[in-house]
């Protein structure tokens, strides 16, 4: 053992060199990276010259985190770097990278001095806490309305705001006597003409503590009673705290819990990738595009003789009113140049006898694919009966299981149709997936009734699935055989699939983000935990060509506009579609107004209204907090819940008189306007110059179409049309885009990430990624590929 020094700006840092590492650094990550590291042959740089580079050219890793490396310990022989350090999440992120670039290993150690201090601080705290205490219960009665009230003590640290310090001031200041919380709820809703009585009718909830001397109010609405808080504190010596009311728990995953399950999580144990006189070295991987288009998406996915699905966005069979309605469609669209008309997906006659008739076809057809995919491959005939005999072909091939990667239309649109061509598959599926799903597809919410699912349809899809969540592991009888999961970004419960046979790996990612959209995390952290190499990516595309800029950008620009509409009580609409894309835009401005109001003491903080469908996704999201992968779990966990705010109000169609008020953030679906309440809302919205509109997401059909090309008039049918004045911001700055697919750049670090062998794209046409294309080979991927419609590819 030997130590150095290494001087780095105004710091000196400890090299120690040691022979050997302790087995506790040799961790699973360590282990791939190794693999990986000898795989590829990486050469292991002179530790001079990573100290050099690593500090002084290095630019991905910020000087704030180099500045807090205070000793480094390496072992030359096990090709790790130990860095001890208080601030080392740069260096986890970029680790793929530092390895590539020098050939070590970099294990992040805190500093165990720091370390200790801030244990001995957090039990000092924890000590010092004292549990909340309810010292009473009891219900207040006011008109029809019957009102549980609370008594408590040791208020929660989340009431400690500095709203409640700047009046707590006051009452302490002007020796306000603090009127017996009793009396105080007998003036405040018997005699009080401050705040209306169709706001008191919106309180559901009252607790006090009367040694801090607030009182929490939680309630629908609470406009006048913030517009008289300090009116309100003055006159009975408590500070009102107002905050809404809790979204719930979601009735829906109530009831989908109670339905019994055909398989358990060790289903597949058993079962065998290859037939009795077939050898578990030889099994093979194929891929079968069934759809490849921009709003379907399916393939059939061959280990061995084993099929999955992966995804079942495919169109049924059309009724002949819907085949009738294609034609006309098709007759409108005929002047229209073909690359339009392509783009727009005209329906031919094969697409309205749908697409499920592939997958029958592909079942009876597929060990014809496998021997004329093997001629193409070998370049030589074979023999149909020698290759039958080898025992490699699938005898009598069957769909083994469906994985659903998320819950949009054009991942899961097919699955009610084929559970009911074929009843016993197993479902690989998401908790959040599935609840999603049945919310939006399942007439549940039209039920009298709301403790069980009453469609027996949807009680048989439930009853298949078996569920998987990030980091679940499916194991097949063949050692050295499985399925792994892992969080996709994109929206709640959105996994990407690993699937890995002998040394082959094959990731498909479903739809998927890199980067973090508030209150959601991307793939970015998660990437770590999958094994490499990869030899086969399996990528969305849907946004390969695109580029979005930074996505905290995109949100302040847009944010600024609303701000500036806020300071003069202007209303603004934002169309997001979908429900998760409306979830993160009601967060984030959530937040942003919040912080100004508890910073600067910002009095025009504006309500945020959203759809009741939107409503309904939040509660499964609060009953499924546990596997939503971001800052909204721990916010929910901690029952510091962000949803639950007042300045969240909820509307349908029998509640839109907000729409006479000023000062709203309205969020509604879907942004091309095409059907649904955001028509009634633009209707008002829309005609007033000093409003403001923002579509988001994806915009398909008009009239939302014709506006963003520039129309001043939105034709909702032939008898409704109505002229549009607001500013449009998809006009007015077209550089701001927002949505939840992949753009160029997180492309970029999937690739980088991942190192893979071999891409293919789907989800977007051939025509549009060949720029793509060349892109990502740039990036110094072996081979990228296009996936062909309906044709079998072998690909181990």
């Amino acid at each position: 053992m030997s130590i150095e020094e290494f001087k780095f700006s105004t710091k000196t840092i400890l090299i120690e060199k040691k022979e050997d590492i302790s087995s506790s650094y040799k961790i699973k990550a360590y282990n791939t990276k190794l693999k990986f590291m000898e795989e590829r042959k990486i050469p292991q740089k002179p530790i001079n010259d990573v100290l050099n580079e690593l500090f002084l050219k290095n630019n991905y890793i910020s000087n704030n985190t180099k500045n807090s490396i205070s000793k480094i310990i390496y072992s030359q022989k096990t090709r790790i770097l130990i860095l001890i350090t208080n601030s080392g999440k740069d260096i986890i992120i970029n680790r793929d990278r530092l390895v590539r670039d020098f050939g070590w290993f970099f294990f992040i150690q805190k500093s165990e001095k720091k370390e200790k201090v801030s244990k001995e601080k957090k039990s000092k705290r924890r000590e010092e806490k004292k549990k909340e205490i309810t010292i009473q219960k009891e219900n207040y009665q006011f008109k029809d309305l019957v009102i549980s009230v609370k008594e408590k003590e040791n208020m929660r640290s989340l009431y400690h705001t500095k709203e409640y310090r700047h009046y707590l001031k006051i009452i302490k200041s002007q020796n306000i006597t603090q009127v017996p919380a009793k009396e105080v709820l007998d003036d405040f809703f018997n005699k009080d003409k401050l705040v209306p009585i169709e706001e008191k009718k919106g309180i559901r909830k009252i607790i006090y503590y009367q040694k801090e001397k607030v009182i929490v109010i939680k309630s629908l609405i609470g406009d006048e009673m913030y517009e008289n808080l300090e009116n309100l504190v003055k006159k009975y010596g408590w500070y009102f705290y107002i905050t809404g009311v809790p979204v719930g728990d979601s009735e829906l995953c109530i009831a989908i819990d109670k339905i019994e399950k055909r398989f358990n999580e060790n289903y597949f144990t058993n079962i065998s990738l290859i037939s009795e006189e077939g050898n578990s070295k030889d099994i093979r991987v194929t891929i079968y595009p069934i759809v490849l288009k921009p709003n379907h998406n399916s393939h059939i996915l061959g280990l061995g003789k084993l099929n999955i699905l992966l995804d079942c966005g495919l169109s049924p069979e059309k009724t002949e009113k819907e085949t009738e309605e294609i034609k006309e469609e098709q007759e409108v669209q005929e002047e229209k140049d073909v690359e339009e008309r392509e783009e727009k997906e005209i329906i031919d006659e094969e697409v309205t006898e749908g697409d499920l008739r592939y997958i029958e076809e592909y079942l009876q057809t597929l060990p014809q694919l496998i021997i004329e995919e093997e001629k193409t491959r070998n370049d030589e005939v074979i023999e149909k009966t020698e290759v039958i005999s080898s025992g490699t072909i699938p005898q009598n091939p069957k769909i083994d299981a469906i994985f659903v990667s998320h819950s949009h239309w054009d991942h899961i649109g097919g699955l009610k149709e084929i559970i009911k061509l074929y009843p016993d598959i197993p479902i690989l599926s998401s908790h959040i997936t599935m609840d999603l799903f049945l919310l939006r597809d399942s007439k549940f919410l039209k039920q009298e009734n709301h403790e069980e699912i009453e469609e027996e349809e949807y009680q048989n899809i439930i009853k298949n699935v078996i569920y998987v969540e990030n980091g679940t592991k499916i194991e097949f009888k063949e050692k050295d055989c499985f399925l792994s999961f892992f969080h996709a970004g994109h929206m709640p419960g959105a996994l990407m699939m690993l699937a890995k046979v002998n040394n082959f790996r094959l990731l498909y990612t479903g739809d998927y983000t890199y980067n973090d959209i508030t209150p959601f995390a991307g793939t970015k952290r998660y990437l770590e935990q999958i094994s490499r190499p990869i030899d086969y990516l399996l990528i969305d595309g849907t946004s390969a060509r695109e580029d979005f800029g930074n996505i905290s950008d995109q949100f302040h620009s847009l944010i600024l506009f609303l701000e500036q509409k806020a300071e003069y009580g202007d209303n603004s609409l934002i169309g997001a579609d979908p429900s998760s894309l409306a979830i993160s835009f009601m967060l984030t401005f959530w937040r942003y107004f919040r912080k100004l109001q508890l910073r600067r003491d910002y009095k025009n903080r504006p309500n945020i209204y959203v759809d009741m469908m939107v409503r309904k996704n939040i509660q499964v999201i609060n009953h499924r907090y546990e596997y939503i992968h971001g800052p909204i779990s721990r916010l929910i966990r901690d029952k510091a819940n962000p949803f639950n705010s007042i300045k969240f109000r909820w509307f349908d169609h029998d509640s839109l008189d907000f729409l006479r008020k000023k000062n709203n953030i309205i969020i509604s679906h879907p942004p091309d306007l095409s059907y649904g309440l955001i028509r009634k809302i633009i209707n008002s919205v829309g005609r007033n110059p000093h409003n403001f509109i923002f579509l988001a997401g994806s915009i398909h059909e008009s009239p939302g179409l014709e506006l963003v090309e520039g129309a001043e008039e939105i034709e909702f049918s032939e008898t409704w049309k109505m002229p549009f004045r607001a500013l449009l911001l998809n006009t007015f700055a077209p550089n701001i885009k927002i949505k939840l697919h992949a753009d160029k750049n997180q492309l970029r670090e999937m690739i980088k990430a991942l190192d893979p062998k071999e891409v293919c794209f789907f989800h977007q046409s051939a025509k549009k990624l060949i720029d793509v294309v060349e892109y990502i080979k740039e990036l110094g991927v072996e081979k990228v590929s296009l996936p062909k419609k309906r044709q079998l590819s072998i690909l181990n």
